[in-house]
């Protein structure tokens, strides 16, 4: 009588996987019914043995009975009666597959589990992350979170500006109290030709003296500038700190070489006498 009835049933089977695989949903819809009992007890079967596996996916029934869906639609669209395998032995390879995609979302390593077994789990990066609320803390007792010793790089980047205008804002007060002693001739030299853009030409004439005396003037204003001790070591730390960033070939295919960018940034500077 048993015999009798699963022959039924698999005949039953057969037909609605027939109809199924046309893209008949009622026929789909009525397999799913039959075959629920079957997904869940291999499903439950299977979870007894992999349980760990499955928490750590973050696996819960509702995912696996959508598995199952899915498998009987796999089972239907693939089922081949003429290779006398009855529909349940066709239905528990699908099953098997759907729940093997839905732990390893297409990325498969193996493992050894605690059981000794060889398992296939997910090799998806997002399957073995930490939470970054998860205590830092090997004992569990820290209060620290991983994400709380992750860098603020929003904070970082509104430090570095705070520091670079604090650099910019004392080399500047550096320049002015080595221009301020300075003799006037020199000062106005400077101011006119590196502060007001003119040429030799015209610094001369608003100076009042000819173009040779106005480039000696500048010479020395230079050179003593240099000599300042204060100003001499914003150039120091230009030169030691500053100037050897972005050293690589493309670096030098896109803005030239070390030598070449040092020289323009001190000359953006007021840092050289280069001649207009």
């Amino acid at each position: 009588m048993e015999s009798a009835k699963n022959t039924g049933q698999q005949e039953t089977n057969a037909a609605l996987a027939a109809l199924a695989a046309t893209g008949n949903a009622f026929a789909l819809g009525q397999l799913w019914e039959i075959n629920k009992g079957l997904l869940h007890s291999m499903f439950w079967k299977w979870y007894s043995g992999h349980r760990e596996q499955a928490d750590a996916h973050g696996m819960t029934v509702d995912d696996f009975e959508q598995e199952g869906f899915f498998a009987v639609q796999y089972a239907a669209e693939h089922y081949d009666p003429g290779k006398g395998i009855a529909f349940s032995t066709w239905l528990a390879y699908a099953m098997k597959r759907q729940i093997d995609q839905a732990l390893t979302n297409g990325h498969r390593r193996n493992i050894t589990g605690t059981d000794g077994k060889i398992h296939t789990i997910s090799a998806d990066p997002l399957n073995h992350c930490t939470s970054l609320d998860a205590p830092a803390g090997t004992d569990g007792e820290s209060d620290t979170t991983f994400g709380e010793l992750l860098p603020d790089q929003t904070a970082a980047r509104e430090m570095q500006g705070v520091e670079d205008r604090l650099y910019h804002e004392q080399m500047h007060d550096a320049v002015e109290n080595a221009l301020e002693k300075l003799p006037p001739d020199e000062l106005e030299v400077l101011r006119c030709h590196f502060y007001q853009d003119k040429t030799y030409k015209e610094t001369a004439s608003v100076v009042g003296k000819d173009l040779s005396t106005v480039r000696a003037i500048e010479g020395r204003a230079l050179r003593n500038l240099r000599a300042d001790p204060k100003l001499r070591r914003w150039h120091d730390d230009f030169i030691t700190t500053r100037a050897w960033s972005n050293a690589g070939f493309f670096a030098w295919q896109n803005s030239g070489s070390i030598e070449e960018r040092t020289i323009e940034s001190l000359e953006n500077r007021n840092l050289l006498n280069v001649c207009p």
